[in-house]
């Protein structure tokens, strides 16, 4: 039996998405806010988790994991993760450093919107920069809350990288220029750039902003819901950034975190 037409676009789509992503795996981890480039990073990432995590050998969920860098973080703190993406190529790196540190993390081929586990599997849902590539963020927020027991907790961390203004796209321009004439570096090489066509397949391409993610928990039932600001991580990102980077970087950057209803 063939597949309705519109699960087949559907299909085809996150087959692109894991294309694109299978292609910026080699890089990913050098730009600045992708891997965690220093210690004081590292220790700050910590913070931010020990504040809205307060229990000890947690089951956690990374969905969207890339190349395993939150992951690992939380696998170093001794909580057991399973990392989940589309990319194949951001698994195997992720894998490569989980084996490199003796971690017991895990790590899973899988659709972020749809997590292949048993209800009620994790205790925290975690993901950093995941909505904005999503057709159907509704749907996801949705299906994580299912394989969260009930009291578990979703934590998104995301930012707003383009409003549609003048001024974001000024900055990324001004800053290419700057990377190509003083690094002499491609700016996009590690970054997976999406066509017009696939953005607009996507709800929430420039970026999802706080409201709105407030919006989809809300609709999916969560309780508590709660937002940091990380700008001190932003900041402490920005030091090891070269300038075009610098000149790019100015974005709202926040964690929300929700709880399931008991």
């Amino acid at each position: 039996m063939s597949m309705p037409e519109s699960q087949n676009e559907k299909m085809e789509l996150k087959e692109i998405v894991a294309q694109k992503w299978d292609l910026a795996s080699e890089n990913f981890d050098s730009h600045a806010g992708h891997g965690i480039q220093s210690e004081e990073e590292k220790e700050a990432w910590k913070n931010v988790f020990q504040k809205v995590l307060s229990e000890k050998n947690l089951r956690i969920l990374d969905v969207g994991c890339g190349t395993g860098e939150l992951s690992i973080l939380l696998a170093e703190m001794g909580h057991n993760v399973t990392g989940l993406d589309l990319s194949k190529k951001m698994l195997e790196i992720a894998r490569s450093k989980n084996e490199a540190r003796k971690l017991a993390a895990t790590f899973e081929c899988g659709d972020a919107e749809n997590p292949p586990f048993e209800a009620a599997s994790f205790d925290v849902v975690l993901n950093r920069h995941l909505l904005w590539t999503l057709p159907n963020p509704k749907t996801a927020v949705k299906n994580w809350g299912r394989v969260l027991r009930k009291g578990g907790k979703v934590i998104i961390i995301d930012g707003v990288w383009d409003d549609g203004s003048l001024e974001p796209r000024l900055r990324r321009l001004t800053g290419e220029v700057v990377t190509l004439l003083l690094e002499r570096k491609n700016p996009r090489k590690g970054h997976c750039e999406y066509s017009k066509e696939l953005k607009a397949q996507l709800p929430n391409a420039g970026g999802a902003p706080p409201e709105k993610v407030k919006e989809y928990m809300e609709n999916s039932g969560f309780k508590d819901i709660s937002m940091l600001g990380l700008k001190e991580i932003a900041d402490i990102q920005k030091k090891t950034m070269p300038l075009g980077a610098k000149i790019v970087f100015h974005y709202n950057y926040y964690l929300i975190s929700g709880c399931k209803k008991a």
